[in-house]
């Protein structure tokens, strides 16, 4: 009889990544999964990244997960979004190949003799001194993480059409209580949806906005070549819907499992169905859809912005109104998947189970939506089922050093009811959770295994280095008749340097962007560093000050919970989003403390709210 130190039920992205990170302990780690269905597989948007995604892929980057290495592998298209705006809220994108990324998945697990991956389908799971996983044999381990997904006693819906699954084409696993009675689940059932795949080849992409690939985004993985591209790039393209899509799906509203009474799970109000933007917006017409290539030798691509459980015909229909989309063809149809969700309030920061100890929970049945978020809490489930083994002191990344610690003390923190997505508002300390510090931030975790890999070691290297140059950039003085004048005549008004000052304080000017000026003045003086470190030396520099303030507002918001609030006001405030409106007009606070306690408010609105009462 064989004993794993650790049994992961699930292969997708939390699965991969528990398994992954355990491994590295050198402990026995296996996998068990459905037949038929690949590691890190992407039934749903072929992306990763994203706003606060993006941050998220680098902290699992850094941690010592396989994201960001996978994503880079299979990227066939990299953007960033909110160029335009702060470097605290930019976020890189990657649209990936998604069978080469469930081929590069394969391929790493391979290589990992520690890791035994089984296909078999899970049919119970009980503890004595060891759990007992069987399907159709019987494996035991020390420890067991469950990220089993939508698959959870799933049911997918198009139209009137109803089946089993845990996605197109796949079985189902049981409910949480068929597999483990001990376990609790949430009351209702939470739901995901997804759009029709359409036939590339018959799309009319003359009529649409192209959108290509940037070659000036840095790959996710650190030691990987910055901009190094590992397959062929590809643009995607932007198409609107009209006036005419959205009557067709308000005429077929009952119809639709949504509003029929046909589906009972919640879906995320932030990532809605193409019925939801109907409904919800009825003023509205034109709403974005991006067409996605799903990989380079696929027929298929993802129109974005779509989802759709309505009957077939009626999404052809609205389909094919669409400029660009007129003879377009249907390969796969659009449908939503309801599935079970566990109580995340019986999870500690470990995300094990607090009443079943050597249990864990990661991904999608923990109630979140995102390959991203569902990779985070797997790293950190993995991360803590090998640390427990070993009798190590656990890893709990702080929430205000990390969007992965945002997550996981929400949903520890409070009852979901609905799935959970992470946003860069979430965070209240968002001006110092960027994607260009994100090697300094995890460091002194990562630090805290001592593997001494060749990870460790770069990124030891690269925080002393950090170190170096912002001493550097600290103690090097710029005269107002310096001859580096020349260097910024590109960058702005030279009469705005009025006096002597120190490089730090030059990067902190308005009219400069800090990561060139820091170039040039390396390069002023004949230093060359690596890009990585310049873009997160210059950018913490031109944040110091906001980051100060930031804290102080913080420092402020515990001391406001008596005051009183105008709850209409906040309400009628552009300035939140449409979530927390909804939220807080269900409530209606009277104080500052009250708008804290209601559950899914975010950082962002008290923040608002505590400007305008300050």
């Amino acid at each position: 009889m064989k004993i794993f130190d650790i049994l992961v039920v699930g292969g997708g992205h939390a699965g991969v990544e528990a398994a992954f990170i355990a491994s590295q302990f050198q402990l026995e780690v296996g996998i068990v999964t459905m037949p038929g269905i690949p590691l890190g597989s992407a039934p749903c948007n072929p992306s990763v990244g994203g706003v606060g995604k993006g941050q998220v892929v680098r902290e699992i980057d850094a941690l010592g997960g396989a994201m960001g290495f996978l994503a880079d592998k299979a990227g066939i298209q990299f953007r960033t979004l909110n160029d335009s705006k702060g470097f605290a809220v930019q976020s890189s994108r990657v649209q990936i190949d998604k069978e080469k990324y469930s081929v590069e998945a394969e391929n790493l697990i391979s290589l990992i003799p520690n890791i035994t991956v089984i296909r078999e389908k899970v049919l119970s799971i009980s503890k004595n001194d060891l759990f007992e996983v069987t399907g159709e044999n019987k494996y035991f381990s020390k420890k067991v993480i469950m990220t089993v997904g939508t698959f959870l006693n799933g049911k997918l819906h198009t139209g009137s059409e109803s089946t089993a699954g845990g996605r197109v084409g796949c079985d189902r696993s049981g409910s949480l209580g068929e597999i483990f009675s001990q376990i609790k689940t949430q009351s209702q059932r939470f739901k995901t949806g997804t759009p029709p795949r359409l036939d590339k080849a018959t799309i009319d992409y003359s009529k649409l906005e192209e959108q290509p690939s940037d070659s000036a985004v840095r790959n996710f993985h650190c030691l990987h070549n910055p901009f190094h591209r590992f397959s062929n790039q590809v643009s995607c393209y932007l198409a609107r819907t009209n006036q005419n899509t959205m009557e067709i799906i308000r005429s077929n509203k009952e119809r639709s499992p949504m509003f029929n009474g046909q589906i009972k799970g919640t879906g995320a109000r932030y990532c809605p169905s193409i019925e939801d933007k109907a409904f919800r917006y009825p003023e509205k017409s034109v709403h974005h859809v991006f067409i996605e290539p799903e990989g380079l030798e696929l027929n298929t691509v993802y129109p974005s912005g779509i989802s759709s459980s309505l009957p077939k015909d009626v999404q052809k229909e609205y389909v094919q109104s669409i400029e660009g989309l007129e003879i377009s063809e249907i390969l796969v149809y659009g449908y939503a998947v309801e599935y079970d969700v566990v109580d995340t309030t019986e999870l500690g920061l470990t995300l094990e189970h607090q009443i079943v100890s050597g249990l864990y929970f990661a991904g999608q049945v923990n109630g979140t939506s995102g390959y991203e978020e569902a990779a985070g809490q797997g790293l950190i489930a993995g991360a803590n089922a090998a640390l427990n083994t070993l009798c190590l002191d656990p890893l709990i990344l702080s929430r205000h050093e990390s969007y992965i610690g945002v997550m996981i003390e929400d949903l520890t923190s409070n009852t979901r009811d609905e799935p959970y997505r992470l946003f860069t508002a979430r965070s209240e300390n968002r001006l110092y959770l960027r994607e260009d510090n994100t090697l300094l931030r995890m460091f002194p975790y990562r630090a805290k295994f001592l593997l001494n890999l060749s990870l460790d070691q770069y990124l030891e290297r690269f925080c002393e280095n950090h170190e170096i140059l912002s001493d550097f950039c600290d103690n090097t003085m710029i005269s107002e008749k310096s001859e580096l004048l020349v260097e910024f005549s590109g960058e702005g008004e030279l009469q705005k340097l009025i006096k002597r000052m120190s490089v730090s304080e030059l990067l902190k000017q308005a009219w400069l962007n800090p990561i060139t000026t820091l170039e040039k003045i390396l390069s002023h003086y004949g230093i060359r560093i690596d890009y990585d470190l310049v873009r997160a030396v210059a950018v913490s520099k031109k944040y110091d000050g906001y980051i100060k303030r930031s804290s102080d507002q913080q420092e402020k918001l515990k001391k406001m919970d008596g005051t009183r609030i105008d709850w209409e006001a906040i309400v009628a405030s552009g300035n939140i989003s449409f979530e927390c409106k909804q939220r807080i007009t269900r409530i209606r606070p009277e104080t500052f403390g009250q708008l804290k306690l209601i559950d899914g408010i975010r950082p962002a609105t008290l923040a608002v709210v505590a400007s305008r009462a300050l």
